[in-house]
């Protein structure tokens, strides 16, 4: 997967490009739930942009590589751009997730009852219950905890369409 040392630079930008591809599909395993890819690929971003900041710095041969050189930079920065704000999206998400877990354990517990599931467990229906609402055209805008007597759940709150 690393482009080799002394390569021509066609041929490195080539390497470059597939490495960049790879990664992109490293990360959306990642973002989708793939196990085999249970951590965020870091590593090998920040790999790859030390590689093409080498790059970056070298004078292309021709003016079709420096063309290539640029989209691939330009293409790397997109993608590190959206991996980020997912990341991030994904950080807060688990943080209301804990907020809305710890709002649930209190009015079971003023209701006299125990969580039946971990925090895991219900991150990952939350999480479901997103997936299926965004799915029918609706946003999820968060969790909100009901108490209705003995009973207790967690709602979504809804705003129809698409977030824009």
């Amino acid at each position: 997967m690393y482009p080799s040392e002394g390569m021509s630079a066609p041929d490195l930008v080539g390497e470059l490009e597939r490495w960049l591809v790879e990664l992109a599909r490293k990360w959306e395993r990642f973002f989708a739930g793939d196990r085999q890819v249970s951590i965020p690929p870091e590593r090998e971003r920040v790999a790859l942009a030390r590689r093409l900041q080498e790059l970056s710095r070298t004078e292309p041969p021709t003016a079709g590589e420096k063309f290539r050189m640029e989209q691939l930079l330009h293409r790397f920065a997109t993608h590190n751009q959206l991996w980020q704000r997912q990341l991030r999206e994904r950080e807060e998400a688990r943080q209301e997730y804990r907020e809305v877990f710890a709002r649930y354990l209190e009015a079971l517990g003023s209701a006299g009852r125990e969580a039946a599931v971990g925090f895991e467990g219900f991150r990952d229906a939350l999480e479901q219950q997103r997936r299926q609402i965004e799915s029918r055209g609706a946003h999820v805008e968060g969790f909100e905890v009901v108490a209705d007597g003995g009973n207790v759940r967690v709602r979504a709150r809804v705003r129809r369409g698409r977030q824009a």
